[in-house]
């Protein structure tokens, strides 16, 4: 028995990072450990643990315990161990600055605003020195060197960050790198901060419009000394060799540009806005060879065979006058496509190459798989590797089965996660736009939680949401960060500081989301004020319109994407906008009030808990009459009603026919269990399963149905129907992306037509991750892993099994080691096969609804395969 891979805060050895709770975990290897035993956690100041801070057992099987941080001192590094019976593992880490006022100041130039920057300071160093920390950010992006030598192997530092509001700064420990004579370099270029943002052509200068860095050196030398060098006047400025540079259209060098000297200015900004880091590293985690081909203009074209985020590398060997590379997703008519960028240019060019040189983007990333290249032979271009960036994330699911199309779509769902968790979770990584969309993450964090350790992620991101929801006033808005644009006449209503349904909900759905995961009680405390924040956000406006505990004042995006308007390339879905957000301002209400009882908030679980029941009757009483579905709700009449259809003018010249009985309001109300009786149940999925009929067994939902479709067909004895529409293979449909040659999954239904020609260019991504949301009805049901109640430990496997598969298999690593599931039809018998890893708790829940008690090792099954009755009688089983 051991434990491996300690945490603090889902950081592996974390320095200088903001802790705002302590929560330690590990993961248990081996099955030599007795379930009950309790393992003790142990800080202390120094690495062979004589000074110890705390001492606490920890006896839950989830290998994590939450202290209160209210002992760190500042510029400390501590040491922290698990131990167990016969074993035991360390770890550390290390505070920043903390409250410890900053000696060091912004510093900027004088000069009329620069593309790129870079300032320098020499320093000597004669005696041996004990530790070096540099305490340091930049705005907007930067690289710093010292000697050299890059004080960290990150990119794209400080990261986007709602930068108006809070500024992240990142320790480093150089110590390594000090030298008797040492010179540091920071070259800062634009970024999010004042390079061109945002989308219909962008604004430029959003957060500031010069760069500005600060850098604070202390020094610790082995006589007991210290030296501290700042950011002052005292530091140089020069003009860079990087040129234009901006998060959307690339970035272009000039290698024979002279360096000019500009005058540092030294800044009175604010330092009290500083804050220790969150952000996760951005590192390449992935490195591909393209391949090359000409296309049928006669570009020379480098194809990586995979659509990734982030940039190409490599060596040009012999001197060029300039070197320009294109990226983007798509071939059109076998010649290389990038209008559906938008205003992106995504380029990279380098001018002036008088030398063999190594050259690479430093402050941007793109989104591509197809780079067109200008300037190199083709054996040139192949001395160019393409880097896979995001942020620093361990996976942890991997899946196989019998249908290659199916892997491939869990391959794509995989990749669309990672190429837009990059800092933050992004909606696209090519187009201008790249924005941190909440109603995105929303729908997704589920899947995105099962796929990776994104904890720590997710805390960076919450941070913004409450930033970005203080500043609003409550709300939260449909993107965060959240740039502040000042109104013009015409300006996108998305810029207007408004807060919608689903996207809003964000605010409670990734904190008990990432609990149900990890059972982190310190990130969920963090974010509790951000859930109870947007509820009584909503619930103030609710009592303004008469308490009715319906959803119905303002402007709202529904089922965004739905297909069943009938109207081509209509934004809008058919479903009752105030049903659906109805629908999730309960949703919100039973996360906080869930949220509050973990906590031990007793009065805000019974005040939630209450709101969250009367928004419940207002749904029964406002959507049913008895056991049917009210097709004529008040809500059709609502404000809601009224400025949706003004979008619909916009957005499709015409009203649109607003409805409840969609496939997305079904399955909602399905899923979420909102209908009076068990009748009622009964015939709402009967009509779920007519409205499928009605369009051949083809989905229509948008980004509110489609997490939740599939799940309620399965719920409600319909296993059949939902796993139709998983293979099914002709438009709309998952796999129809997968037979037009996808490697990730597509923002729209239609992104390309059957003929492979693109449907539009208005707003159309072959990489958006909200449709891969259904990855998680695979976990939970086709392979049947299901996680604790919130208030529970124990799993529970019950697969769905399926005629289009011969067979099925995933792994999931849990805190006690991977969790397998595998099952495989012989003729008409099915087996399955559970593996359960040690201190875990489990139960198989067989065909006919009989549970069995799992062991920690393999768990073995054999059934008859279901027929439709069968599964009917399994739901039967099911307690309304």
């Amino acid at each position: 028995m051991k434990a491996e891979n300690l945490k603090l805060n889902g950081l592996v050895e974390p320095i200088g990072y903001s802790y705002d709770h302590l929560t330690f975990s590990w993961e248990n290897i081996g099955e030599d450990l007795d379930d009950q035993q309790a393992l003790t956690v142990t800080v202390a100041q120094d690495a062979d643990f004589k000074q110890i801070l705390v001492q606490t057992s920890c006896s839950t099987s989830d290998n994590l315990l939450t202290i209160d941080p209210n002992f760190l001192e500042n510029k400390t590094r501590y040491f922290w161990r698990v131990q167990g019976m016969g074993f035991q593992a360390s770890s550390f880490f290390e505070t920043g600055l903390l409250a410890e006022a900053w000696q060091a100041k912004w510093i900027s130039y004088s000069e009329p605003a620069q593309d790129a920057v870079c300032f320098s300071k020499e320093f000597t160093s004669q005696k041996a020195v004990k530790s070096a920390r540099l305490y340091m950010t930049g705005l907007g992006l930067y690289e710093a060197r010292l000697n050299g030598q890059a004080v960290s192997i990150e990119y794209l530092m400080p990261g986007y960050h709602s930068y108006d509001l809070y500024q992240q700064y990142q320790t480093f420990d150089i110590t390594h790198l000090i030298k008797a004579e040492n010179e540091l370099e920071v070259t800062v270029g634009n970024g999010w901060y004042k390079g061109r943002f945002l989308f219909d052509g962008g604004f430029e200068d959003i957060y500031g419009n010069k760069q500005k860095l600060i850098a604070q050196l202390e020094i610790a030398y082995e006589d007991g000394s210290r030296e501290v060098i700042l950011s002052d006047g005292s530091w140089s400025c020069t003009t860079s060799f990087i040129k234009e540079n901006s998060i959307y259209d690339g970035e272009r060098q000039d290698l024979a540009a002279k360096a000019e000297k500009l005058t540092t200015l030294v800044l009175d900004d604010d330092r009290a806005t500083l804050t220790e880091r969150l952000d996760l590293p951005v590192k390449p985690v992935r490195v591909y060879n393209p391949a090359v081909f000409t296309d049928k203009n006669g570009d020379l074209i480098l194809d990586f065979e995979q659509e990734i985020t982030g940039w190409i590398a490599g060596r040009v060997e012999t001197a060029k006058k300039q070197v320009k590379f294109t990226f983007g997703e798509l071939l059109q008519d076998g010649c290389f496509y990038r209008d559906n960028l938008r205003t992106a240019k995504q380029e990279f060019i380098v001018d002036n190459i008088d030398q063999a040189t190594f050259i690479r983007p430093h402050f941007t990333y793109f989104g591509f798989r197809y780079v067109k290249v200008e300037g190199l032979s083709e054996e040139e271009a192949l001395r160019f590797k393409g880097y896979s960036l995001q942020s620093e994330m361990e996976e942890s699911f991997s899946f196989a089965s019998s249908s290659a199309k199916l892997n491939q779509l869990l391959s794509n769902i995989m990749w669309s996660q990672r190429d837009n968790f990059l800092s933050i979770p992004t909606d696209c990584p090519q187009r201008d736009e790249r924005l941190g969309w909440t109603g995105d993450i929303a729908v997704f964090a589920n899947t995105a939680s099962y796929n990776m350790e994104t904890r720590a992620f997710f805390a960076n991101y919450l941070r913004a949401m409450r930033a970005e929801q203080l500043a609003l006033g409550g709300a939260v808005p449909v993107f965060a960060p959240y740039p502040k644009i000042k109104p013009f006449e015409g300006i996108n209503p998305f810029l207007l500081g408004g807060a919608v349904s689903v996207w809003g909900d964000a605010a409670t759905i990734l904190p008990i989301t990432s609990y149900r995961h990890k059972r982190d009680k310190g990130q969920l405390k963090a974010a509790y004020p951000l859930m109870k924040g947007w509820v009584d956000y909503i619930l103030q406006k609710d009592r303004t319109h008469q308490n009715r505990h319906l959803f119905d004042f303002d402007m709202q995006l529904g089922d965004w994407l739905a297909l069943d308007t009938g109207i081509k390339g209509s934004v809008m879905g058919a479903t009752d906008s105030s049903l659906v957000a109805t629908v999730y301002y309960w949703l919100s209400a039973q996360n906080t009030a869930e949220a509050a009882k973990i906590l031990d908030y007793q009065a805000d679980g019974d005040f939630y808990q209450k709101l969250a029941d009367e928004i419940k009757e207002a749904i029964l009483a406002c959507y049913f009459k008895g056991d049917d579905l009210n097709l004529t709700p008040e809500t059709l009449n609502s404000p809601t009603e009224q400025i949706r259809q003004q979008m619909a003018q916009g957005f499709a010249g015409q009203k649109i026919a607003t409805k409840v009985d969609t496939q997305t309001g079904l399955a909602l109300l399905l899923h979420y269990h909102l209908y009076p009786t068990a009748a009622a149940r009964q015939k709402l999925a009967s009509r779920l399963k007519e409205r499928l009929a009605e369009t051949n067994c083809s989905l229509t939902t948008g980004f509110a149905g489609t997490p939740v479709l599939l799940h309620a067909l399965s719920e409600n004895g319909l296993d059949e129907e939902a796993f139709d529409l998983l293979f099914k293979e002709d438009s709309p449909s998952w796999l129809f992306e997968i037979s037009q040659g996808a490697t990730t999954t597509w923002e729209r239904w239609d992104s390309l037509l059957s003929d492979g020609h693109i449907s539009g260019t208005d707003m159309n991504s072959m990489n958006h991750y909200a449709y891969g949301s259904v990855e998680d009805f695979v976990v939970e049901k086709m392979l049947g892993i299901n996680l604790p109640e919130l208030t529970g430990d124990t799993w529970t496997i019950a697969p769905h099994f399926t005629s289009h598969l011969t067979w099925a298999g995933g792994t999931l690593m849990t805190a006690n080691g991977p969790l397998e599931v595998k099952w495989v039809r012989n003729g008409d018998m099915v087996d399955s096969m559970v593996t359960l890893p040690p201190r875990t708790k489990a139960v198989f829940v067989k065909q006919d609804g009989s549970r069995c008690q799992l062991k920690s090792g393999v768990n073995l099954f054999s059934e008859t395969f279901p027929s439709s009755s069968a599964a009917d009688l399994k739901e039967a089983a099911n307690e309304f």
